[in-house]
């Protein structure tokens, strides 16, 4: 692997592109969600639950020696997945 590579993940930079990504993904749907049909909340919880995944990632590798991090940001995750499952449920095909 490439020098630059491994820096990018060794200093979690990988992880902050990622979100970066997911976030302008994120706003772009939400400026076209009435054509395809997206609730705001959905879009939100989704992001929310990928972000908190992609911080555990970060975490992972910026401090392999804190994985009470890890377990946050996973529980995090796991907290903003229900939330769209919740609200999912509620809503007719």
């Amino acid at each position: 692997m490439p020098d630059w590579a491994l820096t990018l993940f060794r200093s979690g930079a990988v992880a902050d592109i990622a979100i970066a990504v997911l976030v302008v993904e994120t706003a772009a749907l939400l400026w076209m969600r009435q054509r395809l049909e997206l609730t705001a909340r959905s879009l939100l919880f989704n992001a929310a639950s990928g972000i908190a995944l992609i911080l555990a990632l970060r975490a992972a590798l910026v401090a392999p020696d804190a994985p009470l991090w890890v377990a946050f940001w996973l529980s995090a995750a796991f907290v903003a997945h229900l939330g769209d499952l919740r609200m999912r449920m509620g809503q007719p095909n």
